[in-house]
């Protein structure tokens, strides 16, 4: 199986939360800015391999965009800086440059498959079009997909 979008259901709601809160997150990311879960209302899970990616949403316009990708019950934090040429009618060029990527010491040795993981993740997040046909951030539309010409992440 791989990653997939989804809405995230409330039974998913308190497991996530039980790893992903703001205490819990800045114990590993001092600097990471406040953000509000469950704000966001869709994630990407691999159920098969376990893992799930979602962003944590808080803050201004100005704040970078973390993620978090949790193995183990174990978050892997990072932030992205998007630089996308396009649109979804014409096509989009997404690159994507990745810094700041902590992984929690017991995941380390794993760090070439954690960055794949993580290109599979958000590979899949570029393809949400959320909004398209009326969909709302908590009525995602799942099914229509951006117009992606090509996807790349540099992790710096």
């Amino acid at each position: 199986m791989a990653f997939v979008n989804e809405k995230i259901t409330e039974q998913d709601k308190t497991k996530i939360g039980a790893v992903i809160n703001y205490e819990n997150i800045r114990k590993q990311a001092r600097y990471i800015p406040e953000f509000d879960f469950p704000r966001t209302s869709f994630w990407v899970p691999d159920r098969e391999r376990g893992v799930y990616l979602i962003f944590l949403t808080g803050g201004g316009r100005e704040q970078l965009n973390y993620y978090a990708l949790v193995i183990d019950d174990q978050p892997v934090i990072f932030n992205v800086d998007p630089i996308i040429k396009g649109n979804n009618s014409i096509g989009r060029q997404d690159h994507l440059n990745i810094y700041d990527l902590l992984i929690p010491e017991p995941l380390e040795s794993r760090r070439e498959e954690i960055k794949q993981l993580i290109r599979e993740g958000l590979e899949e997040k570029a393809y949400l079009s959320f909004t398209a046909d009326g969909g709302t951030a908590n009525n995602p539309n799942l099914v229509a997909r951006s117009k992606i010409i090509s996807f790349d992440i540099e992790f710096k």
